[in-house]
């Protein structure tokens, strides 16, 4: 993960990439209703690789005195984080790394909720297991996992067709914002992107099978367009 300490490429994913991500608002939709329909309340939360806080944002907006645990591995993700977080209180943001288990030393309350966004995928696939048996132990009964991530096509034509749909939604932002652009230079900016080496990908099957055998019940994955899955259990 260590692409994800350059300034410079935190910087490029919040005000270009992400902002150019397809279905963002739908993804952000079906977490509160997945929490919304599982939970009856919500006093701690936890946002694994929180980013600039953004799941974190989402939550609050509907459980504003919620007290959140926002952790990333990103020293330039802990600084947005702080600012998108300064209007809430309750809120806990610390430096940590997912690739070993003491993350969890940061943890006070049991959780009703732990959420992730487009982060978990860059563990090696044993820790990926592990650290889905660490979110199980330390949620409540009843608490809910959801994970947004980045997941594996089964094949070389649904790959293709995830990378054409990223590259036609930037170029489409970028035309808004009255920029030149060629679609051939985006989609090679796309497939050499520095943090690619970093993504170690799953198909959703495979991680919604490993939840179910830790434990999770109502395991289901909830939204998928290509690459892009939401997936989510409740420990029961």
């Amino acid at each position: 993960m260590n692409a994800w300490k350059n300034p410079s490429i935190v910087d490029n994913f919040l005000t270009k990439t992400r902002e150019a991500r397809p279905f963002q608002t739908e993804q952000h939709d079906i977490l509160l209703r997945l929490i919304l329909k599982s939970q009856s309340t919500v006093n701690n939360f936890i946002d694994l690789g929180c980013g600039d806080g953004i799941l974190a944002n989402t939550i609050l907006k509907q459980y504003s005195d919620a007290n959140g645990l926002l952790l990333d591995y990103s020293p330039s993700m802990i600084d947005a984080a702080k600012k998108r977080m300064s209007a809430f209180q309750n809120q806990k943001i610390i430096q940590s790394d997912l690739s070993n288990s003491n993350w969890q030393d940061n943890v006070i309350n049991k959780p009703e909720v732990v959420v992730s966004g487009y982060a978990i995928h860059h563990l090696k696939n044993g820790r990926k297991y592990e650290l889905f048996e660490e979110i199980f132990k330390i949620l409540k009964p009843g608490g809910i996992f959801i994970n947004m991530e980045h997941v594996a096509s089964t094949s070389k034509f649904g790959n293709s067709l995830f990378n054409e749909l990223v590259v036609d939604e930037l170029q489409a932002k970028l035309e808004k914002e009255g920029k030149n652009t060629n679609k051939v230079d985006l989609m090679e900016e796309h497939l050499n992107r520095p943090d690619q080496l970093e993504n170690i990908l799953l198909p959703v099957t495979i991680q919604c099978d490993w939840l179910k055998e830790i434990g999770f019940i109502d395991v289901d994955c909830f939204f998928k367009c290509f690459e892009f899955a939401i997936y989510a259990g409740i420990k029961k």
